[in-house]
């Protein structure tokens, strides 16, 4: 029976032995995290300080969390690498390609060299089964996380049945021996022996798959490296991302007349090697940024010898993709009316909100992120309106009003309290409405009402001075349109 990556990625979870598993809900690790029957946390940076926590005693984690994710857990993991952890450790960053429930498009594997720690590209669900329970060697080897980049076409993808490996966690705790070093000396001993450690485990992954045909070949990591398999040229499967097997590529296009990098989304592997004059890629036009396809790669074989011609760029739009709006009988949409009404700067949450910025209601502004509204909203030129919801509010949107309140910033913060975060299945999420409460000064506002009842008492608190919210109270209809 054929495996999912996500099946995949539970199985490798319980045999690995991973005894703590925390997630962030939102695409594409939504369903990977409820698979795995993950703790959800309020936000990424203290999902990771859990699993460090439980690593340190002794305990095998795993975390879980979409592509923008990573930049809210950056600060411990950038730190655990040369703090140095206890029992394996494995990240899993989920990244949005063609972003499909994302702001933007990002890629994890640059978190590599930036956090100095190693990053495992699979290209299937029996290599990301093995590159799960190789990352949580790896890490206790080296005591430091580990990072297993995923994308929603893995998750997705479909393999031959994988047999079971259960193993055994190294059991160790966190050694108090590294606080004999400074700062400075833990930098120089990471660089020194733990990288190079990294890098030997790199060049000797049974990870790395080779096949040898002519004298063109294509160097792949992840997904795309399943998409170059079978097309007549020497294929060159990178397990790491970083550190990269710098020997085993460089044998490859030494043995090579043209080689073709082929990677999603962005030009990884190809920036290590753009001095090479035999190496094709993204960087020389030959394949586009962001997701790629087999006839795309089929078509930069045939065009390697020569400068491919430059195609008209053209942008995806709402009609082309199809604007899924608010669900059906949506208790929130007399709200999003009001604000339309209001001639004020709206700063929205990645939520439920966003989908307000377009038409028919184009009340929402500006949207940079998850719990960005508060502090945003408190930046504006005049006295403007955050809106967001009550799982935003959790994970990085309290910070915010703290800082109004702090500050003394004259702005209204309107959230959405609707029990759960919508619009990635419907966790629940906590109601932080007593401590809203003790911050500022709260009203009330059941949900739905008449536009013009919702419009008066936005206004009526809009003329209120300094930090206010108001907390639009109702459920969600879970009737999604699309």
């Amino acid at each position: 029976m054929a495996e999912s990556g996500i099946e995949a990625a539970v199985l490798a979870a319980r045999d690995g032995g991973a005894a703590v598993l925390t997630y962030v809900p939102g695409y594409p690790v939504t369903a990977l995290g409820q698979a795995l029957r993950a703790e959800i946390a309020v936000n990424e940076k203290v999902a990771l300080e859990i699993a460090l926590g439980a690593s340190a005693t002794g305990l095998r984690s795993m975390v879980a969390v979409k592509q923008v994710g990573m930049n809210v857990l950056l600060d411990p993991l950038v730190i655990s690498a040369t703090h140095s952890i206890g029992a394996g450790l494995v990240v899993i960053a989920g990244d949005d390609l063609g972003p499909k429930g994302s702001q933007t498009e990002m890629d994890s594997r640059w978190f590599g060299p930036l956090a100095k720690l190693p990053v495992i590209d699979p290209s299937s669900p029996a290599a990301l089964h093995a590159a799960i329970l190789e990352a949580f060697s790896l890490s206790e080897w080296l005591r430091i996380p580990v990072i297993v980049r995923v994308t929603a076409q893995l998750l997705a993808m479909r393999g031959p049945a994988i047999q079971p490996r259960p193993g055994k966690a190294a059991d160790q705790l966190f050694e108090r021996q590294i606080w004999d070093l400074t700062a400075r000396g833990r930098q120089q001993r990471h660089r020194d022996r733990i990288m190079a450690f990294a890098e030997e485990a790199s060049e000797s992954s049974m990870l790395n798959r080779q096949e040898i045909s002519g004298d063109v070949g294509i160097i792949a990591s992840g997904r795309a490296a399943s998409l170059a398999e079978g097309l007549g040229v020497s294929l060159l499967n990178a397990g790491y991302a970083y550190p990269l097997p710098d020997k085993l590529i460089s044998r490859f296009i030494e043995g090579h007349r043209l080689v073709l990098v082929a990677e999603e989304p962005e030009p990884f592997i190809e920036y290590h090697l753009a001095m090479s004059p035999r190496v094709r890629g993204k960087l020389t036009g030959h394949l586009s940024y962001g997701l790629l396809s087999r006839e795309e790669i089929i078509r930069a074989l045939q065009q390697l010898e020569e400068r491919p011609p430059k195609r008209p760029q053209v942008y995806e739009s709402l009609a082309e993709r199809g604007y899924e709006g608010l669900c059906e009988g949506c208790p929130f949409a007399s709200l999003f009316s009001a604000l339309q009404k209001i001639d004020v700067p709206v700063a929205g949450d990645a939520g439920c909100a966003i989908r307000a910025t377009r038409q028919p209601f184009s009340s929402v502004d500006v949207v940079y992120g998850l719990g960005s509204a508060t502090a945003v909203a408190s930046g504006f030129a005049g006295k403007g309106i955050a809106l967001l919801g009550d799982f935003a509010l959790a994970h990085s949107g309290m910070q915010g009003l703290i800082n109004a309140v702090w500050q003394k910033k004259d702005l209204l913060a309107v959230v959405i309290n609707n029990g759960e975060a919508a619009m990635t299945g419907g966790q629940p999420a906590p109601d932080l409405t007593a401590l809203l409460e003790a911050l500022l000064p709260v009203r009330r506002l059941r949900l739905p009402a008449p536009v013009d009842e919702v419009e008066a008492l936005i206004r009526e608190e809009m003329r209120r001075p300094g930090p206010r919210a108001v907390v639009a109270e109702s459920r969600c209809t879970g009737k999604r349109k699309g």
